[in-house]
């Protein structure tokens, strides 16, 4: 007679297809971090699976779990949208991040060395000169490694975790800041007294250097909004936005 074979061995195919599943879901999630995805953009789950070179099932996962995170809005068939970000849950957001991004920062004062503050001055220096040159198409992408620099510096990965699902919300939101806010060069002294406090490790002045950063970029941002509260790119918002 032969043996009955155990259902739980029978997993070949569902760990083959995790690879995939990780990779669309950590792309996803960089490119929402990135601010590639505008509020109001559908994801069509074929075409990012064509992307992606994959099937389309380890794309329908990787997406379902952000609808559940409510990073996506579940769309038609197969789809999924970028939510629209409106002012208050803006100001939430805001409130939060302050909170949360304050602390790490903070903290990293205290466990940061000179190489690591150095490490964070390239990444600074680059941000410039993609300003001074106007070339801004991965801007966001070195603004954010530059932040979740110092914030990695904290040594708190709850920390760390908690402070990018805050950003997944309002990475989309974020790609408003460029050109306009960004040439402007808002923000770069917030970065760069941060760095100096940080090298001197003043958690109390770091904390209140990327806090300011944040309020600053959040009222440019709140600026934009319309008079339902949605936020606009500046060439779509009303005549009396800021």
């Amino acid at each position: 007679m032969e043996a009955l074979v155990n259902l739980a061995d029978q997993n070949l195919s569902r760990i083959a297809r995790e690879p995939l599943w990780d990779r669309a879901h950590s792309q996803l999630r960089e490119a929402l971090l990135a601010g590639r995805f505008e509020p109001g953009s559908a994801l069509v789950l074929r075409q990012l699976a064509e992307t992606f070179g994959t099937s389309i099932t380890p794309v329908r996962d990787a997406v379902s779990r952000l609808v559940a995170q409510g990073v996506l809005d579940q769309g038609p068939r197969n789809s999924a949208l970028v939510p629209d970000l409106k002012s208050s849950a803006l100001t939430d957001l805001m409130v939060v991040r302050t909170e949360l991004e304050g602390r790490a920062t903070r903290e990293a004062a205290m466990k940061a060395c000179a190489a690591d503050v150095d490490a964070l001055e390239v990444l600074l220096a680059d941000m410039r000169r993609m300003i001074e040159k106007r070339r801004l198409d991965t801007y966001l992408d070195i603004h954010r490694r530059f932040h979740f620099g110092i914030y990695a510096l904290a040594g708190i990965p709850i920390l760390l975790e908690m402070i990018e699902n805050l950003w997944l919300r309002c990475g989309p939101i974020l790609s408003f800041v460029v050109p306009q806010y960004v040439v402007s060069l808002k923000g770069t002294d917030h970065h760069q007294a941060a760095l100096d406090a940080i090298r001197l490790r003043d958690g109390t002045r770091a904390e209140a250097e990327i806090v300011a950063d944040i309020e600053e970029a959040g009222a440019y941002l709140l600026g934009l909004a319309d008079g339902t509260g949605r936020i606009r790119r500046p060439h779509e918002a009303p005549a009396g936005a800021r």
